[in-house]
């Protein structure tokens, strides 16, 4: 045991050097550096890899995939890791940024969960912060403001992470407290110069303040104060989005082995409603140019939200470790607006109307949730345990509130050449109120072991348990339901050398179907659950200059929800994702690197009542996705700092707005080439990116034929960043 607690000083203290690098939680960074009293050295290693850090393309730690800082190369599922410098270089201001260089993801919508994961869709719980749930807002993209990283989980994740969809996890670790102080000020500009958009009509700024540091002589307290203002007008007639955030936080060291920090959100955002185009004949070549909407003037979406959140790491002993995590947030955003809501076809196209559907919605929600587990390092004879036992779960209420709903809007609109404030509602309706409570509780169990040097596998379980109650409001109607489920996992790695491994794995999801639909009997249905094996193998060659990942997986979703002959609910529908992702992230020469990804992916409606059904393309499931990114930096200073240039590349094969073939719009394929320059020195900053460099018209969403989402055109972005 003597021998395991070294190799496990020695792993804490390399796991604190590569936390700081790529961003992990500051408290395990400062507890694993007090470990051993690395500190001041960790500072200094720390401070020359940050002179570098542009350059190091590949980062191995990774606390999503297992909960714990594990090695990518042992661990034996796939995961992709966005740093904080590879955001930057993007110029990526929302999450959603970001998504085409994430290979495996495509954008389905403007919504913060829109998005497939392996050709599969998702939901609110596949996107989660600092490893719970519980977004501040719903209409936008998260900001990446106050984003450290960002650790993509392809595959289930429930055993782990509880109910959601099986396709991934995206997993935002924040920005925390940092021992050196710093003020860090940034200023964008934007403007759009595309075929619809003359280059300054359509405008904005973003404008961001970030300061960290110690309080006091000790050390012991840390802070961090972000605040980000956003005025943007978008290429879209008579859109423009105004946003305020507000993330601050405290850490503070009770020991060198006891890290808490506690933080804060608001967000406030404030936008014009926008439904998107709408496609005569389920055609997109017969949609308006890009920047037609169909909104009124006055028509909103507008989002706000609170979260308060705590974090505990605590180092027990050099074998033991126990995190706590808490997250409560509440939620409002309200949506008013004459919706796209029906395509009315004419013989010619020209004449084609959009009907449109009065809605004003005000939406609450709260999430009100923990994690707590303990992990511990041991040995039976010649096994090495990671062991990891935890609970999670907690309450969240949605309160969705229709104030007004259904009523059509006369006169319909041309499609073509709209006219605007001449239309008005048929009646004026009132719609419901639907508030559902659910109380979540989920135990899990992982343990790790290392047969040897060249063998591990990974095996864990987890029961969970969800009650919901629900009441709608104005009828008085009200049920409930409990929903429970056990979910293995499992996997092996085989490592035949230190830069090569082999691995093979098992995951299951689940996701309760509705408490609002019921089977003819009157009983609940089971719910909806998901499978996947994977295989695939890793590298990390010369030095980490070069890292392979390849991975082949088959996911199956089952239990869903459909209507049979007789219009009951019934467990009808399945699908099926199957497919291969190639990833390399290298760094050839020293100034050069460059990121590539490919992926295929077959994913189809594999069972359903409707026949046609049977065999079609899920929604956002491109069969093909591919992605490069490079920069190069000029060897020699320049006045006294680096210059940098930057290529993307990303493609897209044919998308369809949904599976039916009587309402769906297939979307064409598009490759999207992005430009960017840069000048870093130690306390300034200058970056000019251009996104879609040659203005290529392509689309990022849709539903049916009625809502369907351009995605920019050329967009020129200038930033300059001071640092204190």
């Amino acid at each position: 045991m003597v021998e395991q607690a070294e190799k496990r000083k020695r792993l804490l203290a390399s796991a604190s050097v590569a936390a700081l690098l790529i961003g992990a939680t500051p408290a395990v960074a400062m507890a694993a550096a007090a470990q051993d009293d690395m500190a001041a050295s960790a500072v200094e290693v720390s401070d020359e890899i940050i002179v570098i850090g542009r350059q190091r393309p590949y980062y191995r730690l990774s606390e999503t995939a297992t909960k714990s800082n594990r090695d990518l190369l042992d661990t034996p599922l796939s995961v992709t890791i966005l740093n904080e410098t590879f955001i930057e270089d993007l110029r990526a201001e929302t999450l959603a940024d970001v998504y085409p260089y994430t290979l495996g993801l495509s954008q389905t919508g403007q919504l913060a969960n829109s998005f497939t994961l392996r050709g599969l869709p998702s939901d609110l719980q596949n996107i989660q912060v600092d490893n719970l749930p519980g977004l501040a807002s719903r209409f936008g993209s998260p900001t990446t403001a106050n984003i450290e990283r960002v650790e993509v989980l392809k595959g289930p994740a429930s055993v782990l992470y509880g109910l959601m969809e099986p396709g991934g996890l995206i997993n935002i670790i924040t920005k925390r407290p940092e021992a050196e102080q710093s003020i860090n000020l940034s200023a964008t500009g934007q403007t759009y110069a595309g075929d619809t958009t003359a280059f300054a009509e359509d405008a904005g700024t973003t404008l961001t303040f970030d300061s960290t540091g110690p309080i006091g002589a000790d050390g012991r307290l840390l802070y961090r104060l972000i605040a980000s203002y956003e005025y943007l007008e978008s290429f879209r007639n008579g859109v423009t989005h105004e946003n305020f955030y507000l993330f601050p936080s405290l850490s503070y060291r009770f020991s060198d082995r006891a890290v808490g920090t506690i933080g804060m959100e608001y967000v406030k955002e404030d936008g014009d409603a926008d439904n998107g185009l709408a496609a005569v004949n389920n055609d997109i070549d017969l949609t308006a140019p890009i920047n037609v909407r169909y909104q009124e003037d006055g028509d909103f979406d507008n989002d706000k939200g609170f979260v308060a959140f705590a974090r505990l790491d605590y180092d027990i002993s050099d074998q033991t470790l126990f995190r706590f995590n808490f997250r409560s947030v509440f939620h409002e955003d309200e949506r008013r607006l004459f919706e796209n809501n029906r395509v009315n076809d004419a013989a010619d196209p020209l004449d084609s109307t959009l009907r449109r559907r009065d809605r004003h919605q005000l939406n609450k929600r709260e999430y009100h949730f923990l994690d707590a587990n303990l992990s511990h390092v041991f040995e039976t004879g010649p096994l090495r345990h990671n062991l990891l036992v935890g609970v999670n779960g907690g309450f969240e209420r949605s309160d969705f509130e229709r104030i007004r709903f259904g009523s059509n809007v006369t006169p319909n609109i041309s499609i073509f050449d709209p006219e605007f404030g001449v239309g008005v509602p048929r009646a004026i309706t009132s719609g419901n109120d639907r508030i559902t409570d659910r109380w979540n509780y989920g135990f899990y169990a992982q343990d790790v072991i290392d047969i040897g040097e060249r063998f591990s596998v990974m095996i864990g379980g987890r029961y969970d348990r969800q009650e919901v109650d629900f009441i709608e409001q104005v009828s008085g109607a009200a049920d409930d339901q409990t929903t429970e489920a056990f979910l293995p996992q499992g996997g092996v790695v085989f490592k035949p050398t230190d830069a090569i491994s082999l691995y093979a794995s098992y995951t299951e999801s689940f996701s309760p179907n509705s408490v609002e639909r019921r089977a003819a009997d009157g009983g609940s249905f089971d719910p909806e659950e998901g499978r996947q094996t994977e295989v695939g193998a890793k590298a990390s060659f010369w030095d980490e200059r070069v890292n392979l990942t390849l991975a082949l997986f088959d996911i199956e979703k089952t239990n869903i929800l459909e209507r049979d002959e007789n219009r009951e609910w019934m467990l009808l529908g399945s699908l099926e994702s199957q497919g291969v992702e190639f990833e390399m992230q290298a760094l050839p020469v020293e100034h050069w690197q460059f990121r590539f990804g490919y992926a295929y992916v077959d994913s189809i409606v594999s069972e359903s009542d409707t026949a046609s059904l049977v065999g079609a393309r899920n929604a956002f499931a491109p069969e093909h996705d591919f992605f490069l990114w490079t920069r190069y930096n000029y060897p020699a200073p320049v006045l006294g700092g680096t210059v940098g240039v930057s290529l993307g590349v990303n493609y897209e094969s044919i998308r369809f707005t949904n599976a039916a073939v009587a309402t769906q719009v297939e979307l064409p394929a598009y490759a999207r080439v992005d430009f960017g320059v840069y000048y870093d020195a130690d306390r300034f900053g200058l970056s000019l990116n251009v996104e879609n460099l040659f203005d290529e018209t392509y689309y990022t969403g849709g539903t049916r034929d009625t809502r369907i989402f351009p995605g920019d055109p050329r967009l020129i972005t200038l930033t300059t960043r001071i640092n204190f």
